[in-house]
């Protein structure tokens, strides 16, 4: 496999501003030329710290959650993901979401993936995703959900028809994929 591509001069950066949208969001924008010369402007989400996403395991059954989902205006299958608080590395910050988001903490903790992305060409989101097995009843934590989130159960045969079915109801891609590689770690794929 040749990668040497991914190790090009990238575009210099011309000029930079930052603009706050929302209290939520701010958009960055870079004029930049590439190495042929041509100059363009493009937009990015900016990320902070990143994000965790959880996948919990309890040797028989993944913890997926049912949560409201305002870009679709509908509840989501997914997993526990959240934002990385400040002075939190990536495993405290999976560990405190898991005890906000669902109530469980967990004495393990493996990662799936250093580094995760989402639509890479306009948002700087930096994933970092964790099996979490060997866990345990923990007393929910206040967190920024406005409901109680939902726990839905399933088996590995469960897992892989959710994985792969056309028409399966999780149709969110990094929890799609962080779970295919939890099931790749614990050797179920």
């Amino acid at each position: 496999m040749d990668l040497s591509p991914l190790l090009a001069p990238v575009p210099k950066v011309l000029a930079k501003k930052h603009h706050k949208v929302s209290s939520f969001f701010a958009v960055d924008e870079l004029e930049l030329q590439f190495g042929n010369g041509l100059i363009k402007t493009y937009e990015r989400l900016p990320a902070g710290r990143g994000a965790v996403l959880a996948v919990p395991f309890d040797g028989t059954h993944f913890y997926l959650t049912s949560e409201y989902a305002c870009g679709f205006e509908r509840y989501e299958l997914g997993f526990v993901k959240g934002k990385i608080d400040a002075g939190e590395n990536p495993e405290e910050a999976v560990k405190r979401e898991l005890e906000e988001e669902i109530g469980f903490g967990c004495r393990k903790v493996e990662l799936l993936k250093n580094e995760m992305t989402v639509a890479p060409g306009m948002m700087a989101l930096r994933m970092f995703c964790f099996l979490c097995t060997d866990l345990f009843q923990h007393t929910r934590n206040t967190g920024d959900e406005p409901e109680p989130i939902q726990i839905i159960k399933v088996t590995r045969g469960e897992a892989l028809d959710l994985a792969f079915r056309k028409d399966s109801p999780l149709t969110e891609s990094r929890s799609i994929a962080c779970l295919l590689l939890a099931l790749r770690l614990l050797k179920m794929l």
